[in-house]
């Protein structure tokens, strides 16, 4: 008896350091640092502005974007003034963004990033407006919803846009192909 109790002891105290040992929590699929278009690091498929709100410039006006492990959308412009910065004529404000970045991009192992609620500027010009060439710089940052990281994101554009119009002749949308991203994703210090 007084055997089998000494056995059962060791085997608690060894089966609980076992347990101790083990490291606690998931290691994090997140794999911070900054990724770029331009260096390679993923591609993009497209950009577009839908024209909610009747045409250019106008609240109501939806903007998403797509690429490799990607997907930016349902941000709406909310207010149109002119550009503090000398490069660009107008500073166009969406709000409600989402963003979404997902493991075939080179920022995650695995899962779904996500963001919500992203306010972003976005610096533009166009002459004249819907045929002539677009150029624009948008940025926007924050904190990923499901994941203690923070993100920074900017677009640069200049070319022109295709646009298109419905059976009243009134634009649609407008949207380009060719278009750079720079994400960078770092862990929230918390």
């Amino acid at each position: 008896m007084k055997r089998t109790i000494i056995w059962a002891s060791l085997f608690l105290i060894v089966f609980s350091l076992g347990v101790q040992a083990k490291p606690k929590g998931k290691k994090s699929p997140v794999i911070p640092g900054t990724y770029s278009t331009t260096d390679g690091d993923f591609y993009t498929k497209f950009w577009k502005e839908m024209f909610k709100g009747g045409g250019p410039g106008q609240t109501g006006n939806e903007l998403m974007a797509l690429g490799e492990g990607f997907i930016f959308n349902q941000a709406k412009l909310q207010s149109v003034v002119l550009s503090d910065d000398p490069g660009y004529t107008y500073k166009t404000t969406y709000v409600r963004g989402k963003l979404t970045l997902n493991s075939s991009g080179p920022w995650l192992k695995s899962g779904k990033l996500r963001a919500s609620n992203i306010t972003v500027t976005n610096y533009s010009s166009q002459n004249p407006p819907l045929t002539g060439s677009l150029k624009f710089l948008l940025r926007f940052e924050g904190d990923f919803d499901n994941q203690p990281y923070h993100f920074v994101i900017e677009a640069t554009y200049e070319s022109q846009p295709e646009v298109k119009y419905g059976e009243e002749g009134n634009p649609v949308f407008q949207r380009g192909m060719d278009f750079d991203v720079t994400i960078t994703i770092t862990q929230n210090s918390n």
